[in-house]
C-alpha cells in the first residue's frame, strides 16, 4: 500500500510540474507541493524500513549529505536566511526523496512503468502544442512556436527529452508497431524542438545523443548515415534551407557585428555578467542557495514559490551556483552531479548484460536494462541542458526533478541489477564498476 502510494505521488508530482510549465499551469501550482510532499514522506517511511544496503547507496547518501550541508553553511550565511532556507528545504525533499529513498525501493519489475508514465505525460503534452497551441501574447516572438508552453524554450526543453525517450523506445523495439509509433513521435518532437528555436534544447539533445549513440552504435549507424545522406540532399536541393540554419544558431545576434561566438552568446552575456558580478562580491558563500544579488523580497510573505522574487532567470548553473553558493556552492554542485558515473555501464559488463537479456528466464533483467540506459541518457542530456539554460535547483521545475528523478533511478536499478548479477555467479572482479539495467520501453 504504502509503496503504491509512493509511485502514485511521484507521477502526481512530475505530471502536475509538467502541467505548470504551459499557460495552463496556475490550476497545478498547489497539487505540486502536495504531490512532493506526499512522495518525500511516503518514500522516507518505506526506504526506512528496507534491508540492509549496498557499498554503492551509502556512498550515495554520504555525497548527498554533504551536497546538503555545504549549501546550508550559504543559507545560514545569507542576508536573507528564511527566503533561502525555504528553497533549500524545498529542494533537499526532491533530492533526498529521488537519490536516497527511490533508489532503496524501487522494483525491477516496475521499472518500465516509470518510463513509460513519464512517455505518457511528454507526449501529452507534446501532442496537445502540435494541435491546440496557446495563443500569442504581446511579449511573445510570433516567430518561434511555443505550442502550450509558456514561452518557447520550455517547449524546446520538453522536445529534446521527448525526443531522446522516444528515439530510444523506437531502437529497442524496432519491429513491433510500439516501436514504429514511438519513432513517429520522435519525429514530432524533433519538429517541435527546431520550431521552437531553442538552441539551448538542440544541444542538450545531441549531448543525451551521443551517450545513447555509445550504447546503440550497431543499432544507430545506419540511422546516422541515412539522416546525414538527406541532410546533405536537402541542402543541395534546396540551398535556401542554409540561410534558417544561420537564423536558427545566430537567433538574436543575426543583426550584430562581432565574433560568431558573441553573436551566439549575444542574449546571455548580460546575465553572465551579473552573475560573475555577483560572484565577486560574495566568493565564498555566496548570497545564499536560492538567492542572488537582484532577489527583490518586497513582495514575498512566506509564499510557496519564488516567481517576482528572484532577480533574474538562470542560464546558465555553474554561473547560478557560483553567485549562490560561491566557490563552497560550486565543489556541492560538481559533487552531485559527478553520481552519473555511478550509474555508467562499463564495456565488460555491457557485453555480459547483452549476452545474459538474451536467454530464456531474463525478460526482466532485459526489461530494466534498457530502461536504466534509457534515464542515463536523459541524465546526461538534462546536465547539459542545465550548463547552457534552466537550473537543477529550483524545487518547483519540471526538468529539475527530472534530472533527480532519472539520476536516483539509474543509480537504483543498478543495484537491482548488481545483486541479479551475483545471483547468476558473475566473477567479483566484474562488481567493482557500476553496472545499468532497463527495460524495452
Amino acid at each position: 500500500m504504502l509503496y503504491n502510494l509512493t509511485l502514485l505521488s511521484l507521477f502526481t508530482h512530475l505530471a502536475s510540474l509538467a502541467a505548470t510549465q504551459t499557460a495552463y499551469g496556475a490550476f497545478f501550482s498547489t497539487l505540486r507541493w502536495i504531490s512532493l510532499f506526499l512522495f518525500a514522506g511516503s518514500a522516507l517511511l518505506l526506504a526506512s524500513t528496507s534491508g540492509r544496503l549496498s557499498s554503492q547507496l551509502k556512498v550515495v547518501d554520504l555525497r548527498v549529505l554533504v551536497y546538503l550541508g555545504l549549501w546550508a553553511f550559504t543559507v545560514i550565511n545569507s542576508d536573507q536566511p528564511l527566503f533561502s532556507g525555504y528553497r533549500w528545504a524545498a529542494h533537499a525533499m526532491i533530492v533526498v526523496s529521488c537519490l536516497v529513498c527511490l533508489p532503496r525501493v524501487v522494483r525491477m519489475v516496475d521499472a518500465w512503468k516509470l518510463l513509460l508514465v513519464l512517455k505518457l505525460i511528454i507526449g501529452l503534452m507534446l501532442v496537445v502544442s502540435y494541435l491546440r497551441p496557446a495563443e500569442f501574447n504581446v511579449f511573445d516572438d510570433r516567430t518561434l512556436y511555443k505550442g502550450i508552453f509558456g514561452n518557447p524554450n520550455a517547449l524546446g526543453h520538453m522536445a529534446a527529452v521527448g525526443c531522446l525517450l522516444f528515439l530510444h523506445g523506437f531502437i529497442t523495439q524496432q519491429k513491433s508497431r510500439w516501436g514504429q509509433f514511438q519513432a513517429v513521435m520522435a519525429g514530432l518532437a524533433g519538429l517541435l524542438m527546431i520550431q521552437s528555436g531553442a538552441r539551448s534544447s538542440t544541444l542538450a539533445f545531441l549531448g543525451g545523443f551521443s551517450v545513447l549513440f555509445v550504447l546503440y552504435r550497431s543499432r544507430l549507424s545506419r540511422y546516422l548515415a541515412l539522416g546525414g545522406l538527406v541532410t546533405i540532399l536537402a541542402l543541395v536541393i534546396y540551398p535556401d534551407q542554409s540561410g534558417r540554419v544561420e537564423n536558427f544558431v545566430f537567433k538574436h545576434g543575426m543583426t550584430q557585428s562581432g565574433s560568431a561566438l558573441d553573436r551566439v552568446t549575444s542574449t546571455r552575456q548580460t546575465a553572465w555578467e551579473s552573475h560573475w558580478e555577483g560572484f565577486e562580491k560574495k566568493p565564498v558563500l555566496g548570497w545564499g542557495f536560492g538567492v542572488d544579488q537582484d532577489t527583490d523580497l518586497s513582495q514575498w510573505h512566506g509564499e510557496l514559490t519564488a516567481l517576482g522574487s528572484t532577480g533574474r532567470d538562470s542560464v546558465n548553473d555553474i554561473m547560478y551556483t557560483l553567485e549562490s553558493g560561491g566557490v563552497v556552492g560550486l565543489v556541492a554542485y560538481v559533487l552531485i552531479l559527478s553520481l552519473i558515473f555511478n550509474a555508467w555501464i562499463p564495456r565488460v559488463l555491457r557485453a555480459r548484460l547483452d549476452v545474459m537479456r538474451g536467454q530464456p528466464g531474463n525478460e526482466t533483467l532485459a526489461s530494466v536494462y534498457e530502461v536504466q540506459r534509457a534515464f542515463f541518457c536523459l541524465t546526461a542530456l538534462l546536465i547539459v541542458l542545465f550548463e547552457l539554460d534552466n537550473t537543477a535547483l529550483a524545487a518547483g521545475n519540471f526538468f529539475a526533478a527530472l534530472l533527480w528523478f532519472s539520476l536516483g533511478l539509474s543509480i537504483g536499478l543498478y543495484n537491482k541489477l548488481r545483486r541479479e548479477l551475483r545471483r547468476h555467479a558473475i566473477k567479483p572482479s566484474f562488481l567493482r564498476s557500476p553496472v545499468s539495467v532497463g527495460r524495452l520501453c
